[in-house]
């Protein structure tokens, strides 16, 4: 369906409030276990509501191990086969949030989440079931960072006006997408096209912006946060503030990951951590200090992006070794399933899952659209397509679905090329 579905039923908005008082709640047993199941509960009465064939919508969620495919698409199969039934789970504002890509709970996001999983299941396919959308809404940023994958557009005009940005955003949104995530160039540049964009949304989507941080002052946090967005996903490349500053180009850029962290948390925001290892940086010693770094900042998640050869790293050997990648993924399953780190955040390895599970890019559960407007399979991923403000939007990500992944079957055998976000 390309539209947005009428609600289910209504649901009460979490009251928005600014301070101390909103940071994260981290819940697991026993005190979790009410919580799943309530939520488990729900997701089981949209389907039933939702489903012109509700036995058959039963049988789906009863086959997925209790809706264990509305739990974080990015995490793979393996993985859910190590990780116990009941994930961690991060409470704030209200809301409940196990993955990073999955929309917290309750929301009217959440709901649709659920009504489009239910929809691929039974359609075999991804359809109209697209779930997320990353936007650049600037080139522009501060930084210089090693890894950039904009580093040719970096710093360029702004292709889009604020005009054209509200546009493709409420395309977007009229389509039912659970999620949609601001990123650039650093997103903070436009920051009140950002909040009214934000604004527009928030009240059906979850809204993220993916920043270095630099920028995010206590002031911009709570007017966001009060604009109704949902969290922010901080880049962090190291756990050492130095070496942080050297990768990403800006001396004090490691301080303003702390400040930024520091002013969401307050402002009653999810927090997540996006991390690019590079081959010095994957060492077991390394990666446990990264996550004690995590917990300290309050991080409730961590993103681990593998380096790819596009943007700056453009004709570079900087992709990780096999050992490298099985390293990150025995890091990830800990985190994720070691009862001795119920003290860390929760990590979403979307290249682990390329490798498993395949691309989940172009279209299928989510898509790339860049600073000109131009849609693609992901950040990674570039090949000429349509804008998002040409003709009809559905026509345009069936196009992109039908193409597939540009690196289709290299993403198995090779450090994956699509992964979400940056």
């Amino acid at each position: 369906m390309s539209s947005r579905p009428a609600a289910v039923e209504a649901l009460p908005q979490p009251a928005l409030s600014i301070g101390a008082s909103a940071r994260p709640t981290s819940l697991r047993r026993p005190a979790a276990w009410p919580l799943a199941l309530r939520m488990w509960s729900r997701a089981g009465w949209v389907a039933w509501r939702a489903s012109a064939h509700p036995v058959r919508a039963m049988r789906v969620l009863a086959s997925l191990r209790a809706a264990a495919r509305i739990r974080d698409w990015d995490t793979p199969a393996g993985a859910h086969a190590q990780r116990s039934r009941l994930p961690k789970f991060v409470t704030v504002r209200g809301r409940h949030f196990y993955a990073l890509h999955t929309p917290g709970w309750p929301s009217r996001a959440f709901d649709d989440f659920v009504r489009r999983e239910i929809d691929r299941a039974a359609l075999s396919g991804p359809s109209a079931t697209t779930q997320m959308a990353i936007v650049a809404i600037t080139a522009r940023c501060a930084l210089k960072c090693e890894h950039c994958f904009e580093w040719d557009a970096l710093n360029q005009p702004e292709p889009l006006s604020s005009a054209d940005l509200h546009e493709v955003v409420r395309r977007l949104h009229a389509r039912g997408l659970g999620q949609i995530f601001f990123s650039g160039g650093e997103p903070l540049q436009r920051f009140d096209d950002l909040l009214s964009i934000t604004t527009m949304i928030a009240a059906d989507t979850d809204a993220w912006i993916l920043t270095s941080g630099v920028g995010l002052t206590r002031d911009r946090a709570n007017r966001l946060a009060a604009a109704g967005l949902t969290g922010v996903a901080i880049s962090l490349d190291h756990w050492d503030d130095a070496a942080h500053d050297r990768f990403r180009g800006l001396p004090g850029a490691g301080a303003a990951v702390t400040r930024a962290a520091a002013h969401a948390r307050e402002a009653g925001l999810v927090v997540a951590l996006s991390l690019c290892p590079t081959r010095a940086f994957v060492t077991a010693s390394n990666l446990e200090r990264y996550a004690m770094r995590a917990r300290d900042l309050g991080a409730s998640f961590i993103q681990i992006l593998e380096p790819k050869a596009v943007g700056h790293y453009a004709g570079q050997d900087v992709a990780l070794t096999g050992e490298q990648r099985r390293q990150l993924e025995a890091f990830c399953a800990r985190l994720n399933t070691d009862p001795a780190a119920r003290h860390l955040p929760s990590v979403t390895y979307p290249d682990w899952s390329t490798r498993v599970l395949g691309c989940v890019g172009g279209g299928d559960r989510y898509l790339y659209i860049d600073t000109r407007g131009d849609l693609h399979a992901c950040p990674f991923c570039r090949t000429p397509g349509r804008r998002a403000l040409d003709g009809d939007l559905d026509v345009s990500i069936s196009r992109l679905q039908a193409a597939g992944c540009p690196a289709a079957g290299s993403c198995a055998r090779e450090p994956a090329a699509c992964s979400p976000t940056d």
